[in-house]
């Protein structure tokens, strides 16, 4: 198993709790509604970059084995 960087960004914890709460309301985790935000700013690599990274993307929980 690779380790993945982690990502931080300073923002107040008001920030963090409402944009948490919107992402939840969305049906998502908040490092997905971070990267989905990042995917919109028009550079199409990025945009590349985090799509294929979401899709790889393990899913929340319990492993399971296939």
């Amino acid at each position: 198993m690779s380790t993945r960087p982690k990502l931080q960004i300073d923002a107040s914890p008001a920030v963090r709790e409402r944009a948490k709460a919107v992402a939840y309301a969305r049906g998502l985790s908040l490092t997905e509604f971070v990267l989905q935000a990042l995917a919109k700013a028009d550079d199409k690599q990025l945009t590349k970059l985090i799509e294929k990274d979401l899709k790889d993307r393990t899913p929340p929980g319990r492993p399971t084995t296939k």
